[in-house]
């Protein structure tokens, strides 16, 4: 038995442009397991949240009724 066929799968729905971009960035063999753990990890979860919080305290607040109207453009 392969590593393969004991490991689990999901799928993640993105837009056709997200996927186009994501393409972008990979390169050689890489799957895109590898490609989304090397994006993650070169934009760790803390300074994720750094900037979410500054955000929060600093900017102004948008209801998301108003950013689903902009999002429908």
């Amino acid at each position: 038995m392969t590593l393969m066929s004991i490991m689990k799968f999901t799928s993640v729905p993105v837009k056709p442009e997200t996927l186009r971009r994501l393409k972008g960035y990979k390169t050689g063999g890489a799957s895109y397991d590898e490609l989304l753990n090397d994006l993650m990890d070169a934009h760790p979860p803390e300074a994720f949240m750094r900037e979410h919080f500054r955000r929060l305290a600093e900017e102004e607040r948008v209801s998301w009724s108003a950013v689903r109207g902009k999002a429908k453009g």
